[in-house]
Formats: structure tokens, sequence, C-alpha cells
């Protein structure tokens, strides 16, 4: 069989990971096989916009009848019109997919013409395939130089990307591709990269070579592109604070090369080796003690594959993409928190352990060994795989959840990620009125479309927030005031078209739901019993009762007409159904979670270690919290309790601090407030104790699950540890507020043989049990369940 491998050469040319891909499959092909293999490229420019439509048009008039077979994995690429067209799918234009931070596409505000252009896409729709590409060219061709379609052409933007969108989901649709595989499961999963309907293999494709070795552990070493997603600043940033003469060697060069030199400057450890020969890579890579590697949302990373083959851990981040794939934390290397910190821990322990470095290089080498030529070339001739499309989901919020930031925000954010592994999910927010409109891919398949609240909106719930002492609000009062908002109900109703369910996260979406999507499936995501929450949050306010009356409404609403409810404890479930009888519904418990992604373990040696470092002594105890009830109540104990413990350094972390401002404090107490992650992460590094002294709540309290997987020794009264099966003794002390510093007392004197003994048994339950992957996975499996039921 005559094979074509087709690929776009960009201008100006340069050469890399992807010719590099090319040409190691089409040596396979032509070395260990019965096919002819030629390679069959094109300059494709894409420096504007009608440059880059240009070198579409190209790639789709290209005559390959001659091949039996073509193979694309790039844009314009897979323009090629052929009846046994593959596409091995690297990355899309990601500028104008994943990575696109523009404005989204208002097709009112364009020109007639565009306008006009836009409307025939829409209604042409992509799945027409071959017969809407020719044709949409030559609707493009009029518009050329036209100065209104110029501007509103800019690149990259809105129109810009409708048009790739489309011409790409056209090329790229089941009626023109025969299979669709992808490098990585990063790729795979990447939203809009794929028809719905597509099955869509993962080929791991090899190193270009083949003498990768071990052999001494002289150095770290990275090599990598040197500009800023590559986050080689990272790396320096972490080094620095590794106390050890091992150097770092970074091999590359790029426009971040400058900067990056300047950050390292003064440190004598850190050495630039600019271009380095492939000839001489793979020493490099023989003599490393390590490799760190922490790009952003890389497609694959053969960097990885290099260093594992050569029997060496990778030092990667949470959100590197690719990498993660194969570096399984305290296995074949570590997966940390992306910040220096996290990442200098990480570098510390195999400088400071260069015999477990050899025994996780050992774990990597086995990892990849299975990567071949063969099997991508078996993967990509083999016949279609049939059609899956995958199901999809529509969240409703009254709040934007990404970054997160709270405990509500995190909840909503890991479950719907991990659960994203097996949906397509959109969740739809509400944002303040000086946010923009935006969608945006926050992890893959998992879409936050926020709609910003109008300033009547804005100004309707601050009215109402001053009535009751300028307490919040906003969540209660949306049933009532979305109509302000007419957006926010627009995208839902849009959205839940190809949804098999609309989940309304919180009881205060119902009556927008009603109204976006009457004859969708309702689900309803109680995260806490919302009656019992607000009557603490008001305490019987007289100016609260039409507000709790509201609660109490659209509590009971959700309640009854969903069809399935799923909360953070069965206790929850059962109070509910004692408020408010049964329910129709399917019922489920879906605990808080931790994610081991954001959370860096530290064991009790370096946790000391860090303490003394940063000058602290005596106990030191942390609370997180944010402004919220329960987590007020537990601050005005820990104050009452503290000065009880004159030894202890108690630190309140989080905006549960505000209300707390203008008090006279114990001595011993100090109010950080919101901080950010780095500093949230350094306080559970060091600290000799974390309380989660609760009395009043519902659902599970998520900073348990931190705490726990962090590594930090933890006292909780018996409600704080509520929903979660942990045991006193074993996993934490537990003290009710008035034995706060008995509780503290018992940490002080315990053994270190005790205290590693409960962290571990904590930790091992936090993994084991309440990772947010193993709660999305078990949730996702009885979905499933009763889809086949």
């Amino acid at each position: 069989m005559k094979i074509a491998l087709v690929t776009p050469f960009a201008t100006p040319l340069a050469l890399g990971g992807a010719e590099n891909l090319w040409w190691g499959l089409q040596n396979h092909f032509n070395t260990q096989t019965e096919h002819q293999c030629d390679i069959v490229s094109v300059l494709s420019p894409e420096s504007n916009f009608w440059d880059l439509v240009g070198s579409y048009e190209t790639f789709s008039r290209l005559d390959l009848s001659a091949y039996d077979c073509v193979i694309s994995g790039k844009y314009p690429g897979w323009m090629v019109n052929h009846p046994n067209h593959v596409c091995y799918m690297l990355h899309r234009l990601r500028g104008l997919y994943d990575t696109y931070s523009g404005a989204p596409l208002d097709i009112a505000a364009q020109p007639e013409k565009l306008r006009a252009l836009l409307e025939w896409m829409a209604e042409a729709g992509a799945e027409s395939g071959g017969e809407a590409i020719p044709a949409l060219f030559e609707r493009l061709k009029p518009l050329q130089g036209l100065p209104e379609i110029e501007v509103a052409l800019g690149f990259p933007g809105p129109v810009s990307r409708a048009i790739i969108h489309f011409l790409d989901n056209a090329a790229l649709s089941s009626g023109r591709m025969r299979r669709h595989a992808a490098i990585a499961e990063t790729v795979a999963r990447r939203r809009d990269y794929f028809p719905p309907d597509a099955s869509v293999d993962v080929l791991y494709p090899p190193p270009h070579r083949d003498d990768y070795f071990c052999g001494g552990q002289d150095y770290f070493f990275t090599s990598s592109r040197l500009d800023r997603p590559k986050r080689v600043d990272m790396i320096i940033s972490a080094f620095r604070q590794v106390k050890t003469d091992i150097p770092l060697l970074i091999a590359g060069s790029g426009p971040d090369e400058a900067r990056l030199k300047e950050l390292a400057a003064g440190d004598e450890r850190v050495r630039f080796l600019g271009f380095v020969a492939d000839d001489d890579m793979a020493g490099l890579y023989a003599n490393a003690l390590a490799v760190p590697f922490v790009p952003y949302d890389e497609d694959y990373g053969l960097i990885t594959i290099e260093a594992m083959r050569s029997g060496k851990p990778v030092v990667t981040v949470s959100d590197a993409g690719g990498p993660t794939e194969f570096v399984t934390d305290g296995m074949t290397g570590f997966v940390t928190a992306p910040d220096a910190a996290a990442l200098a821990a990480a570098l510390t322990r195999l400088a400071n352990d260069p015999r477990r470095a050899a025994e996780m290089g050992q774990e990597a080498r086995k990892r990849v060994d299975p990567i071949s030529w063969a099997k991508v070339a078996e993967g990509l001739l083999a016949p279609p795989a049939p059609r899956v499309i995958r199901p999809k989901l529509t969240v409703a919020t009254t709040f934007k959840v990404f970054p997160p930031m709270n405990g509500g925000q995190a909840r909503v954010y890991h479950l719907y990620r991990n659960l994203a592994r097996r949906y397509d999910i959109d969740i739809v927010s509400l944002g303040g009125p000086a946010e923009s409109r935006s969608e945006v891919e926050i992890a893959p398949g998992l879409l936050e479309i926020t709609i910003p609240r109008s300033q009547d909106h804005a100004d309707a719930e601050y009215f109402v927030s001053r009535l009751v002492g300028e307490r919040p609000v906003s969540d209660i009062t949306t049933n009532a005031l979305f109509g302000l908002s007419p957006d926010y109900v627009e995208a839902l109703e849009l959205s839940a078209i190809t949804s098999e369910a609309i989940i309304a996260c919180h009881p205060f979406m119902i009556d927008a739901i009603a109204e976006a999507a009457p004859d969708k499936p309702l689900w309803y995501e109680a995260q806490d019993v919302e009656l019992t929450l607000k009557s603490a949050v008001f305490a019987n306010l007289p100016e609260a009762a039409p507000l709790m009356a509201e609660v109490t409404r659209a509590e009971k609403d959700a309640w009854s007409r969903a069809e399935r409810v799923f909360a953070c404890a069965s206790r929850d479930l059962q109070e509910l159904e004692r408020v408010y009888g049964p329910t129709r519904a399917r019922l489920s418990e879906v605990p808080n979670g931790v994610s081991l992604d954001d959370i860096r373990f530290v064991d009790l040696a370096e946790r000391r270690r860090l303490k003394a470092a940063g000058g602290l002594t005596g106990q030191v105890a942390i609370f997180l919290g944010s402004w919220h009830g329960p987590n007020l109540e537990a601050v005005e104990d820990i104050l009452v309790q503290a000065p009880l413990s004159p030894d202890t350094r108690f630190f309140i972390i989080g905006s549960v601090c505000l209300p707390f401002k203008d008090r006279a404090l114990p001595a011993n107490v100090e109010l950080m407030g919101a901080v950010d992650m780095e500093t949230r992460d350094l306080m559970l590094s060091l600290a000799d104790v974390a309380l989660n002294p609760m009395r009043s709540g519902t659902g599970t309290n998520l900073k348990m699950l931190d705490y726990m997987a962090a590594g930090v020794p933890v006292i909780s009264s018996a409600f704080g540890a509520r929903g979660l099966v942990i045991e006193p003794g074993v996993h934490y002390v537990q003290g009710e507020n008035q034995d706060l510093p008995e509780a503290l007392d018992v940490l002080a004197r315990a053994t270190d043989e005790a205290l590693e003994a409960m962290i571990t048994a904590a930790q091992d339950r936090a993994e084991n049990e309440y990772s947010w992957r193993v709660i999305a996975e078990r949730f996702a499996a009885e979905l499933a369940d009763d889809r086949v039921g």
C-alpha cells in the first residue's frame, strides 16, 4: 500500500518534534512493513487570516489520489480529500481553540456581508463536510480587502476563529475521515478537537531514536525550547530553593533565553547549554539524576519519554498535560502542584535520595517500554472502530467556578473536571457585572460559559443585601432576579439542547432552568441543606423572612422535581426527606473530595525543616475557612480557647478572617486573611497541627481532606469529621471545642512513631477513598449502570 504522510511547513521554516514524528513513522513503514510511505509537505504560512485560509484552500485542492492511504496530524493538512484519510491528531491551532482567550462570537454585531456568511455557516453546518469546504472558500473571496470586513476579521478573533473551526470540523467530520487517533489522551480529551461521534484511539509515538541508556546521576537535566509556555522559569525558581551541589543543565534556545539567564544569575549551579546536537542528547539524559519538565498543557512531551527511556525519573506538574499520562507520583517521578515551592520539594527529595531516584528511573523505563512505531502503525491502519457519542451534561451555577478559591467552587470544579473523563460538560455560571462574557475550557472536556450579571441585576442584589445587614444574598435572589440578566437563560438554553440532563448546582437556579430547558431531565446537586445553612446565616432576622421563604420554596421545588439528587453526605439526603417529604428522585451520595494534584504531601521531617527555615518556634496550628457561618463559629471557639494554649501559635487563613479584622485578638492568634495558593500550601507544609473544630453545617468539610492529604496531623470535633469514614485515634485526634488545649497537648507530646502512623493512615484514606478522581469514577459508574438499566 502507498501511504502519504501529509505535513504543513510553517514559514519561516522550523524543524521540531512534529517533523521527527513523521520521519520516524515513515522510516518504520518503509523498513519494517511492506508498505511504501512518502512525506508530502507543503509550505503553510499563517501569519494572518488570509494567509491561513489560503493554506487551508491549498491543502483542500491537493490531489493525492495516487496514494492508497493519507495520514495527517495538523491543520491544515487534514483538508486533503481522500477516501482513506486517517487523522493522527497532534493538535489543532491552539490559539483558536483551547488557549483562545478573546471575545465570544456575536453574529448580530458583524457587518452585513460577514453576518450573511456566518448565518450561512450556521445553516450549512460543518457536518456537510466536503460540500461545504469549497463553498466557504468561494463565499470568502469577495470579502477580502473590504475595510470593514478586514477589521472584523482581526486575527485571532471571534470571526476568524469561527471560520477556522468550520473548516476544521468539516475536514475532520466522520464522513470524511476513516479513522481518528491522537498522540496522547490529553489531545483526545480536548473539547472541540474531534467530532462528537468519533471513536478516538490514543497511539503514543516513540522518540525518533532508540539509543537511550542509563549512566550516572551527575546533574538535573531539562531540554526545551526556551519560551514561556514551557515554564523553564518555574524550574529555575524551584532549583534556587534546593540546597544541593548538584547542577542544573538546561539545553535549548528560544525567545525567553535572556530573561531566564537573568533569573538564574548568581547561581553558578544553573548552566545553559544552548543548542545541543541530537547525537549528544542521549548522553545528557544518561547521566542525569532526574529530568524536570513542567510545560503548560503539553500535547504529548517527548522529553518525558526520552528521559524515561534513559531510566530517569521525571518531575512534572499537575497541569502539564501529556507528561502526567506517564509520570505516576512517587513511582516513575513526581507530579507536584504547578508552583516553584512544590517543585523544589520534589527536586530536594531526589537530590537527597539518589537510590530512590534510580529505583524510580527503572520503573519509568518499564512504563514507556511498550511504546513503539509498530503499535502506532498498526493502530492507524486498523479498521475503524465503532463510533461512540460522548454524553453531555449542563451544570447551572450562581457563581463563577474557575479558578476555585473556596470550598463550593472547588467541589464543582474538581467533581466535574473528573466526570469530564466520560462526559462533555458545560458549566453555565453567573459572573459579576464587571466581567466579560466568556467561554473557557477550564479542563479537558469541561467548558465554563460565564455570563455577567447585568448592572440592574447587581444593583437589585445589593439593595436586598442592605435590608439584611449586607449579608450575602446573591445565590438566594437568583430565582427572582435572573430575568434582569436575560443572556444567562439564552446561554443555558443553548447548552441544554445537546445535553442529556441539566444539573441545578444548589436550588437557586431552579426557575431559570425551568424557563431555559423545561423538557430536559433535571438533576439536583444538593451541596448543603440550604434551609439549615441559611437559618444559621440569618439567625431569625425578621427582615430575612422573605428570603427564608424563598430558600424553602426553591429547595422543596428542586427536591420534588428532580429525577436525580446527589449530596455530599447521606445524612443530608435524610434531612431533606425529613423536611420536604419523599422524592421521586434517584438518590446518590457523592462526598466531598480532595484534589491530590493540588495538595503537596510533606512528611514529618520535611515539615519540621520548613518550619525551622521559616523561623517559627513552638506548636503551629492552622485553620482554613471561607466567610461561612459554621466557619465563623469555629473561629469564635478558637479565640476563646487560644489563651489556654500559650505555647501554640494559631494562624487563621481565608476570608473567614474578615468579620474579625477589628476584634481584639489573643496574643498567639494571627489573622492571615485570604491568601494565594502558594501561601496556603506553605502553611499546610509547615504546620504542626490543623484544626477542624466545627459544630454546625451540612455536607462534609473539604478542609479536613486537604489537611489529611497534606500530611498535617488533625484535631477535629466529632461533628467536623461527620460523613467521612475515619476513626479518632487512627486518622485524627478528636477534640471538642472546650477540649482543644488538651488535644493540642496530646499531639505535642506524641512520639514521632505515633505521629507518622496517624499521618500515613490519614493520607492513605484521603488518597484511596476521597480523591476526586475516585469519587467521580464511582459516580460515573453509577450513572452508567442507570443508563444501561
